[in-house]
């Protein structure tokens, strides 16, 4: 993978998991202006900042994993109600879960 293709394969990433730069930058600990470099091409990130970017961006999870990711980000923008009525309608549809798939 070349730079530019590493770079456009976090910028895709960060943009799938709802991320801003800024937000990754801050959790990977390098500057904005250093992961903007990285995302056009410009910069190729050392391998523990790689390492960083795609753990934080939960690259490594498994299929489960990113589910929960996804389900969480799902509960935390809904409002107390609708997080509870989501989980109820997951929860029933787990205990029937043989009966939807059939």
């Amino acid at each position: 993978m070349c730079t530019k293709d590493i770079g456009e394969h976090i910028k895709k990433l960060r943009k799938l998991r709802g991320m801003s730069r800024s937000e990754l930058s801050e959790r990977v600990g390098i500057s904005q202006s250093h992961l903007e470099k990285i995302e056009n091409g410009l910069r190729n990130p050392g391998m523990s900042t790689y390492k960083k970017i795609m753990k934080t961006l939960n690259e490594d999870q498994t299929i489960q994993e990113k589910c929960i990711v996804h389900m969480q980000e799902i509960l935390m923008r809904s409002s107390e109600e609708k997080a509870v009525y989501l989980t109820r309608v997951l929860e029933c549809m787990s205990e029937n879960l043989d009966m939807i798939i059939s």
